[in-house]
C-alpha cells in the first residue's frame, strides 16, 4: 500500500525538509547544501510528518501557514534558537511546542555517510 500526501500535507513536509538543509548542511564537517537524505531517514520524516499534521492542521490557514508548521516542527522537535515557541504563533504556539517536542530530537542521515 502506498500513501501519496495530499498537496497541503506534502506543502509541510517540503518546508520540514527545507529547513532540515537549513540548519543540517553548509557549515564546516556538514555535507553541501541539497545532499540527498538517505532513504530510510527521509522516510521516517515523511512519516513523522504526516503525523504531526493529524495532529495540528485543524488549526492551521492556509498554504502559508502550513509551510511556516513544517519549518518550525524540525526548528522545535531539535532545539533550534527558532520554533513554535519563538511569538510567531501566538495563539497555538505552546501547544503546538510541546506536540513537536513529544516527537523527540532526530539527527539527519545523509546518503553516503
Amino acid at each position: 500500500m502506498n500513501i501519496e500526501p495530499t498537496a497541503i500535507e506534502d506543502t509541510l513536509i517540503q518546508a520540514y525538509l527545507e529547513a532540515i538543509d537549513f540548519t543540517d548542511t553548509g557549515d564546516t564537517d556538514q555535507p553541501t547544501p541539497g545532499t540527498a537524505l538517505y532513504h530510510l531517514f527521509l522516510r521516517e520524516c515523511v512519516i513523522d510528518c504526516l503525523s504531526f499534521y493529524s495532529r495540528i492542521g485543524c488549526y492551521l490557514d492556509g498554504e502559508n501557514e502550513v509551510a511556516r508548521a513544517g519549518h518550525d516542527f524540525w526548528l522545535t522537535r531539535n532545539g533550534h534558537g527558532a520554533g513554535f515557541w519563538d511569538g510567531d504563533w501566538p495563539t497555538y504556539g505552546d501547544m503546538f511546542t510541546k506536540i513537536a517536542q513529544g516527537y523527540g530530537e532526530v539527527d539527519s542521515h545523509y546518503e553516503g555517510q
